[in-house]
């Protein structure tokens, strides 16, 4: 019984420190009937002793209604996301990811309704 104790102890810490070292960035809320509408791969190579700064832009119909942005870190950095122009309630934005020196980019997005 002593042991179980311990490793759940364990396991909750393991948990905690993975959700803090995440540096994945979600924008409103998915709920359970929201429609994706895209999901794009943004990918930019790192280049040594720099920071990588780039814009990703969308524009959908003027029908949609952005509802959540969800971006995966898949590089596990301390890079930044941030929305620049439009975002939730509209049918465009554009977001702005930086990335740490000497890191690459590597980001997934997906957009919903």
């Amino acid at each position: 019984m002593r042991s179980l104790k311990y490793f759940l102890h364990l396991l909750l810490l393991a948990c905690v420190f993975v959700c803090v070292c995440s540096t994945n960035f979600f924008f409103g809320e998915k709920m359970p009937t929201s429609k994706l509408v895209q999901r794009d791969k943004v990918f930019y190579e790192a280049i040594p002793w720099m920071k990588r700064v780039k814009f990703y832009t969308y524009t959908g119909p003027t029908s949609l209604v952005i509802k959540a942005i969800h971006c995966y870190d898949f590089q596990n950095s301390e890079a930044t996301v941030n929305i620049t122009e439009g975002g939730l309630g509209t049918n465009h934005f554009t977001l702005r990811m930086k990335s740490e020196r000497s890191y690459r980019l590597d980001y997934r997005i997906e957009i919903y309704e």
